[in-house]
């Protein structure tokens, strides 16, 4: 799922053992958000970046899957709005993005959850045997501490998440500053209120942040741990305090008169744009609102909104979301204000706000109040109570600066409106990145000599020490403009005042603006900064300015310019697009949107139709050569037979207690799609559900045969065999159903999350170990796990069940000539197998590392990793997971022999030590 980002995407599921042992050695399960989505229609808006990485548990500390990149800590610069100013998008303060590989459950066990293919994970699979003293060291901490919270009954899953997140995530500022001593310090309740508030970086451990404050007082309350966080991030001392001042009066560096012109500085009307976070004193922060106090709130906030619409300086109106209020609008006029960038979008698909509980109750008590001219804007119920915006096209700062200040008076006016702050910290947000001012302020402005070299570094080592962030128009790491536009904001939040944050703008335009003349009189015009590699200038031209096309393609190439990682821009050819029909310009462009829409993508692109491998063959060969490792000549040979591979033993059985090992857990899946339907991305609503009722037919004959039974679980609403909320809650909880997909960016842009939940579903056999996805990435992920020796047997019963469902008439799997088994995403294109086990080598890992495993391995094309996935810390028994690498341009039977052999060598190694 996933598989396009570089760094590890959605939740699905994850399997673990159930291997007796005392509490403090059993597995706890991965993490998962508190508030499981409901498998039931959201908004049709495309979620924000989110990722959610599993963390698994281990004694008494244990591995998560780390991101390669970690996120930066400032938010993305506010998208720009068009003609009349809009307001910008949700700003993502603290939550990256992610994406999730796909491992396999074992026996008794239920299904693993679907990771990257880069960066596949497996779960942890604990030894009954008590486990020797753990690698990782926990600083300070008592150790009597640690054994006494991992085992606790009422906190020790949580804990044992977040002391493994604070070991290997050491950029999640709540891990990092989360003092054990300081917890046990805490009465019950306090200690409940401090577990709450760092729910969203337990849940979601890559956090950079990891913690939001659930009630005004908080930052108060835990001060002793909310100090630590917020010098971290805003980089001040422990004494720092905030002072809020609004007067630019005595401000430094603030011109004659008080006006901030940038008329007089040269400049033309640019894109101004302020904003503040605001909460309520008389409500909860949204992570603790009940729906009720959410409804209160909004209904409160309504006399400031009617008091507004009466102010001819205001006007405008209030759109409600909210079911049954008086000013509640229809999904059409919501689907239209998201697409404006005037409303905000679904918060469940964030999973670290529905982690803090900030999500809860949507919709109810949300909305957005629109002034008449679109220039002032607060939203209603997102990350805090209200995110006040005000915007404008012009050159006089002080405009919207002053602006948003009266619009906050007039609110603040409204009797029992009181706006809440911290006498240390000034005012309160839920995320500690906002404290103090909450306030961003930004202009976009032109330097096509200053950025020449196609990048912001000379204009930021002139703003770096004024304490402005200089960035490309999509925030951190993007492009900026074709002809040489940036963002330019103070990053300051706390430890400053409203009006040194707008003067401390005002004064980097005006150095920017000297080096920009400077720049342009020591060399000639500068070409556009966005270059598209050996793309024809004229080619540039033309679609970048395409009526059809034109916003596409500068996305596009300036992912090729920033992003050498994502595949699918660095493969793209605007020569071979402009040699295609406009049916196939459309088809292609299609196909590439999860890229071009998320450009930190490792692949990028998502087939949409089963022929699109052979349609677009010139763009997906060379992406798949570059993923896979092959030549351009590579094509797939699919073959389950194990006769004649090499490395086999004699008689064909792969049993592994014949090497001397114990029962392991050994799993297979394979990903699939039907001949006679597009592709996930590509489906209607009306194709998703003929396809769950074509594979009912399969089903129906699987749980007819013994070896089989069981039941098949639909998350479409009216179908005959729709479980209950609470049935898919618990499907999910077991890890045996997937998530909402809407959850996975990379998906929904690429249509794949599409019509959620209709045509969902899930076949899981009697005894648990086979299990099929319907409708997931794939229209099948088809899966067989087993606690046992013979490799065989979870081999051949995957590729026997695979052969009843292809018997129905009419489910033939869709194949390329060249590529083999089709799948939406090209890595897992040719066999769409992934085969893995977990095996102890405890004197191979006694290191504390796989580092000799993997020597062993390498030259087989076999993968060694921890049980948490890539760069993740092996069991402490030494356990680690063993997959052979390979998809494309490989056999099955080759895939589960190569399993085979690395276990022996690895066994001869281990036991030669």
């Amino acid at each position: 799922m996933g598989c396009g980002s570089s760094v590890p995407t959605a939740v699905t599921v994850e399997d673990t053992d159930n291997v007796p042992g005392p509490p403090a050695l059993r597995p706890s399960g991965p993490t998962q958000p508190d508030a499981t989505p409901k498998p039931s229609q959201q908004p049709d808006a495309t979620p924000k970046p989110s990722e959610q990485p599993q963390v698994s548990n281990d004694v008494p500390i244990v591995g998560a899957s780390a991101p390669e990149e970690p996120p930066a800590a400032e938010e993305p610069a506010e998208e720009a709005p068009q003609a009349e100013e809009t307001a910008p998008p949700a700003e993502e303060e603290e939550r990256p993005q992610a994406a999730e590989e796909e491992a396999l459950p074992a026996p008794e066990e239920v299904p693993p959850p679907v990771k990257q293919e880069e960066e596949e994970t497996a779960p942890v699979q604990p030894s009954p045997a008590p486990a020797p003293a753990p690698r990782l060291i926990m600083g300070n901490i008592p150790s009597d501490l640690i054994i006494k919270y991992i085992d606790h009954e009422k906190y020790g899953e949580k804990m044992r998440k977040l002391l493994a997140a604070k070991e290997l995530y050491r950029d999640n500022r709540m891990a990092k500053h989360f003092d054990l001593q300081y917890f046990e310090s805490l009465d019950e309740d306090m200690q409940r209120g401090l577990l709450h508030l760092c729910n969203s970086g337990i849940e979601n451990p890559d956090s950079s942040m990891g913690c939001y404050a659930m009630q005004p007082a908080d930052y108060d309350r835990y001060k002793p741990f909310f100090s630590k966080v917020i010098c971290d991030y805003h980089k001040v001392d422990a004494s720092a305090t905030q002072t809020n001042e609004w007067s630019l009066e005595g401000v430094e560096g603030i011109p004659d008169g008080g006006k901030l012109d940038l008329s007089l500085l040269g400049l033309p009307a640019l894109s101004m744009r302020v904003r503040v976070g605001r909460n309520l004193a008389d409500f909860p922060l949204p992570g603790a609102m009940t729906k009720e106090d959410r409804l209160n709130m909004e209904t409160k906030m309504c006399e400031a909104f009617a008091k507004l619409i009466g102010m001819p300086e205001y006007g405008g109106r209030y759109n409600s979301l909210t079911p049954g209020h008086k000013d509640n609008i229809t999904d059409e006029e919501y689907k239209q204000l998201v697409a404006d960038h005037i409303m905000f979008k679904d918060m469940a698909n964030d999973p670290y706000l529905a982690s803090a509980g900030i999500a809860s109750d949507w919709p109810f008590g949300r909305g957005g109040y629109v002034s008449e001219d679109r220039g002032f804007i607060i939203w209603v119920g997102e990350e805090d109570h209200l995110r006040i915006m005000c915007m404008k096209k012009g050159t006089v700062l002080n405009e919207v600066f002053d602006r948003l200040k009266a619009a906050l008076d007039v609110v603040e006016s409204i009797e029992g409106l009181q706006f809440a702050k911290s006498p240390d910290y000034g005012y309160v947000t839920s995320c500690p990145t906002n404290l103090g001012t909450g306030m961003r302020a930004s202009v976009h402005i032109q330097i096509p000599n200053l950025t020449r070299d196609g990048t912001e570094a000379k204009a930021k080592s002139v703003c770096k020490p004024l304490g402005l962030s200089v960035r490309g128009m999509g925030g951190e790491h993007t492009a900026i403009g074709a002809d040489g536009t940036v963002d330019i904001s103070p990053s300051g939040r706390f430890h400053i005042k409203e009006a040194e944050i707008i003067v401390a703008l005002y004064k980097g335009i005006k150095l920017l603006k000297e080096e920009e003349d400077k720049a342009a009189k020591e060399s000639p015009a500068a070409a556009p900064a966005a270059k598209a590699g050996d793309d024809d200038t004229k080619l540039v031209l033309k679609y970048y300015g395409h009526p059809t096309y034109g916003d596409k393609i500068k996305r596009l190439l300036a992912a090729k310019e920033l992003y050498t990682g994502n595949r699918m821009a660095k493969h793209f050819d605007l020569q071979y697009f402009d040699s295609l029909d406009d049916a196939g310009k459309k088809g292609l462009l299609h196909l590439c949107n999860s890229g071009i829409e998320n450009p930190d993508s490792s692949m990028g692109c998502y087939a949409m139709q089963p022929a699109d491998y052979d349609r677009y063959k010139p763009f997906f060969s060379k992406v798949i050569c570059d993923y896979h490792k092959v030549d351009a000549s590579a094509t797939q040979t699919n073959e389950w037979s194990l006769e004649g591979v090499e490395g086999i033993p004699d008689g064909g059985k792969l049993d592994l207690s014949l090497l001397g090992l114990p029962e392991l857990s050994m799993r297979v899946r394979v990903g699939r799609n039907l001949a006679d339907f597009p592709l996930p991305g590509a489906m209607t609503k009306e194709d998703r559900l003929n396809m769950e009722t074509k594979m009912c037919e399969a089903f129906a004959k699987l749980i007819g045969m013994p070896e089989y039974g069981g039941r098949y679980n639909s998350l479409t609403p009216g179908h005959k065999d729709n479980i209950t909320d609470e049935e898919y809650k618990q499907l999910v909880a077991d890890h045996i159903m997937f998530k909402d997909m809407a959850n996975d960016p990379y998906l929904a842009s690429a249509g794949i999350a599409s019509d959620w939940p209709f045509g969902r579903g899930c076949y899981v056999s009697e005894d648990r170990g086979f299990i099929i996805w319907v409708g997931e990435e794939d229209h099948l992920r088809i899966m067989c796990m087993k606690k046992g020796t013979v490799l065989n047997e979870v081999f051949d019963r995957l590729k026997a069940a695979l052969d009843v469902v292809e018997s129905i008439e009419g489910l033939q799997f869709a194949k390329s000539p060249d590529y083999g088994y089709v799948t939406s995403c090209p890595t897992n294109l040719g066999t769409g197998m992934r085969a893995s086990v977990h095996i102890q080598i405890p004197k191979l890992t006694a290191d504390g590392t796989e580092a000799k495993a993997k020597d062993v391995c390498k030259p087989l094309g076999l993968s060694v990793r921890g049980m948490g996935g890539e760069h993740t810390a092996i069991g402490a028994d030494g356990m680690v997971d063993i997959s052979p690498s390979g998809r494309f341009h490989i056999k099955e039977a080759e895939i589960i022999v190569a399993l085979y052999k690395g276990i022996t060598l690895l066994k001869e190694k281990e036991d030669a030590l």
